[in-house]
């Protein structure tokens, strides 16, 4: 769910990889291992991205850099510019052009390479709410980001944080509109809202889909503050999903607090993501801890 919703595709930070057989705790654990790999050592790693360009309906930009420096490759808006590549999106179709000469569009959703340990690759994305448009990293190898990455931080696990809730849909799947950390708007579904009891306080926590599609929902997320937020948590707020509950809607549903995770802008200017502002009445103290804070 957070490579359906948040990263377009492009950056695959999500629990439930690890296999079927294992604890809880223990899928927990790679899980977290893997989510160290997707940072910063993958190719197309998010602490590796250099520069992004949003483009709705009649955007254009051209890419320019120095080559031989890595570190120098960045978007220019200004299309009478010269640059190594051109993307624009017309007539909602995507135009690539390298050196001057087109390309296949379909190459962007893979990789462009345009210096060494220099590539562009993109996938397409909401730019405003219910508005569809394409998002392009630059993805630099060298990336001092990513270089000097020393791991995500999460909490001990605690399995007191690992509840199972019944689920009531919201049969509408109404649409649900969130600001987001660029100062866009990003559209959602409500699917329902779960209800559980927490550290013996009575919780309800709405959940959401990227798609109002009911035979379509695999998966679902919430986006919640706590009182640990702003402190221990990341200050936007963390998120949650929950996955493998068959058919939608599902009677019940188990959420695992010691997989809440931060946005991927608590990382990378390069993402944008809802700000949350469903709150849980107590300290969550599980899941992923303020990265901006020593622990």
């Amino acid at each position: 769910m957070r490579t359906a919703i948040f990263a377009a595709g492009l950056v695959t930070l999500t629990f439930g990889a690890a296999a079927a057989a294992m604890t809880a705790q223990e899928a927990w654990t790679a899980d977290i291992a893997d989510q160290n790999k997707d940072y910063a050592q993958v190719p197309h790693a998010m602490l590796k991205i250099q520069d992004s360009a949003y483009l709705r309906e009649g955007d254009a930009v051209v890419l320019q850099g120095h080559p031989g420096q890595p570190g120098s490759w960045r978007w220019n808006h200004d299309t009478g510019v010269k640059g190594v590549l051109g993307v624009s999106l017309k007539g909602g179709r995507l135009g690539v052009t390298q050196n001057g000469k087109p390309l296949e569009s379909g190459q962007i959703g893979k990789s462009i390479i345009v210096d060494k340990d220099v590539d562009v690759a993109g996938a397409p994305t909401q730019v405003g709410a219910g508005v569809h448009g394409w998002r392009i990293f630059v993805y630099n190898q060298q990336n001092p980001a990513a270089r000097n990455f020393r791991g995500v931080s999460y909490f001990p696990y605690d399995a007191a944080f690992r509840v199972t809730a019944h689920f009531a849909a919201d049969a509408k799947l109404p649409p649900r509109i969130f600001r987001t950390s660029r100062g866009t708007d990003k559209q959602f579904y409500h699917a329902g809202d779960a209800s559980f009891t927490l550290q013996g306080k009575k919780v309800v926590l709405p959940f959401y889909s990227d798609s109002n599609d009911r035979a379509g929902i695999k998966s679902l997320s919430a986006f919640f503050t706590d009182r640990l937020t702003g402190k221990d948590a990341y200050p936007a707020g963390r998120y949650v999903d929950v996955e493998d509950f068959g058919k939608f809607p599902p009677a019940t549903v188990i959420i695992d607090l010691n997989t809440a995770y931060n946005p991927n802008c608590a990382r990378s200017a390069h993402f944008t993501c809802p700000i949350a502002v469903d709150t849980l009445p107590l300290a969550v103290k599980a899941g992923e801890r303020d990265p901006h804070i020593a622990h």
